[in-house]
């Protein structure tokens, strides 16, 4: 799909660009172990918060595994967000693929 993003790619954006917006679709607990200092908006509370997301540069969200945040990539198409990008395989690729050591950004 050409709405989703490899980690290897997500990384190199964030180099460039630390103040990428990185929305974190995961809960509190799982945030607070390890994140990419991205936004925590939960899945669960995505419906009631979007606004705070903003529409006018691309936006990076993330899950666990992937399967969240494609939810939530569906979800703000449906809302207007045009420039959304699923990071696929979420913080496991990351922490697999970007960071072994298990730190994040």
């Amino acid at each position: 799909m050409n709405d989703e993003i490899s980690v290897q790619e997500l990384s190199e954006i964030l180099e460039k660009d630390p103040s990428t917006v990185l929305i974190d679709v995961r809960e509190q607990d799982e945030f607070d172990d390890v994140n990419l200092s991205g936004q925590l908006i939960p899945m669960s509370e995505i419906e009631d918060r979007f606004a705070e997301i903003p529409k006018d540069g691309p936006v990076y969200v993330y899950c666990r595994s992937g399967r969240r945040s494609r939810t939530a990539i569906e979800f703000l198409k449906s809302k207007g967000y045009q420039n959304c990008m699923n990071v696929t395989g979420g913080i496991l690729a990351w922490l697999n693929e970007v960071n072994p050591e298990g730190r994040a950004a």
